[in-house]
């Protein structure tokens, strides 16, 4: 493949990626969702937009931020299918294990959300992890299925009880304690609390 082949685009907060094919970020943050559904925040690396008949096109690419990536169209990629079915696999795996959240109370489900984003974007110091903001609260509420009231009072409830740090931003403290407490199931493909 040629590099001419490669095309840089710039994304506005809020853009969706609506071509099928393979993109790296160069700066920024996509988010993959589907409606209210978070199924993963990514920062770097290479990820697939699959076609748009792949679950009526309800799930989406968007731009978290204004964001740069590198697009490389799937007619140029040598085994592209077997890249689109992976992603789409790895899609409904995530749907799934965000539908099985809904099952816990609204706390569980703040510290799951905070848990898989820490391990997406955080950045660690010590046994700390402070979660960059790329989700304002109202966004955590609608993915958690709360309101955003109620996301205060379990923020607040972790705080107390020494899960978060008191401060404005999102920091998990003792992260072996998160890692003992949130974990994936890998058998299953569940979240476990």
């Amino acid at each position: 493949m040629l590099v001419k082949d490669i095309e840089i685009i710039s994304l506005k907060q809020g853009e969706v990626l609506r071509i099928c094919g393979e993109y790296t970020i160069l700066e920024g943050y996509v988010v993959c969702r589907r409606g209210n559904h978070l199924l993963r925040i990514i920062k770097e690396g290479t990820f697939i937009v699959p076609e748009d008949a792949f679950m009526g096109g309800l799930v989406e690419y968007r731009a978290q931020r204004d964001t740069r990536v590198a697009f490389i169209p799937s007619s140029l990629l040598a085994g592209f299918l077997n890249k689109q079915r992976e992603a789409q696999q790895d899609i409904i795996q995530l749907f799934t294990q965000q539908l099985d959240l809904y099952e816990l109370p609204v706390k569980e489900r703040v510290m799951a959300l905070l848990y898989r984003t820490a391990c997406e974007v955080g950045e660690f110091k010590l046994d700390k992890c402070r979660i960059p903001t790329i989700l304002i609260q109202a966004e955590i509420a609608i993915y958690t299925h709360c309101t955003r009231e109620y996301l205060n009072s379990v923020r607040k409830a972790l705080m107390n009880e020494g899960w978060l740090d008191v401060s404005k931003d999102w920091v998990l403290l003792d992260w072996e304690r998160w890692s003992a407490r949130v974990s994936v199931d890998s058998l299953k493909g569940r979240s476990v609390l």
